[in-house]
């Protein structure tokens, strides 16, 4: 049996085990049909190990079709192993033109990229999810009431997290790796 052969309830099964960064370099402009399929999808982005030709292309891309924009529920943006991708992203788009973004993970930004973000967070109003592994994102800028469920922080001040906890009044779960009291450093593994 032909792939183009199969029926959408299977293709759409198959293509959301897919990263959308591969899903569009894969399937995007194909056919008619694969396209209509890809757009109806909500997206997961995760561009940890994401080629830097192809995420910049991808940027492009998202910041010139809001409906694109629209089928992403999680992100995942990371500097480790990358340059400067969280700065490029930003460039590009802001987190606030995604409408359904739900789930927002952030891995070793820098201190003006986790600045941006943070401005950004309370304008997310379907953000449910929210993870840090970045030491140097700096939790103290946060100001405003954000609607978040779900966090995890690979890394905290006990000061901070004072902080933190009384501008997030529906959070219901609390994940840190390492808490520093200080001086005092608790692995929470």
């Amino acid at each position: 049996m032909k792939f183009e052969l199969l029926p959408n309830e299977i293709l759409l099964d198959y293509f959301g085990y897919f990263n959308a960064l591969d899903l569009f370099y894969a399937y995007d402009g194909l056919n008619y049909r694969l396209n209509k399929l890809i757009r109806i999808l909500p997206l997961h982005l995760n561009f940890q190990y994401a080629n830097k030709s192809k995420f910049i292309e991808f940027c492009r891309t998202m910041s010139l079709n809001e409906e694109l924009r629209n089928q992403i529920y999680s992100l995942h943006l990371s500097n480790r192993e990358t340059d400067f991708q969280s700065e490029t992203f930003l460039s590009f788009l802001s987190l606030n033109q995604f409408a359904n973004l739900r789930s927002l993970s952030i891995t070793e930004t820098d201190s003006i990229d986790s600045t941006k973000i943070k401005l950004m967070l309370p304008s997310i109003s379907k953000l449910q999810t929210l993870s840090i592994i970045s030491s140097s994102f700096l939790l103290n800028a946060i100001n405003e009431t954000i609607l978040i469920k779900n966090v995890t922080i690979s890394y905290c001040f006990l000061t901070k997290l004072y902080q933190l906890l009384q501008h997030m009044p529906i959070l219901k779960y609390l994940n840190i790796q390492c808490l520093n009291d200080d001086g005092y450093s608790y692995d929470t593994n």
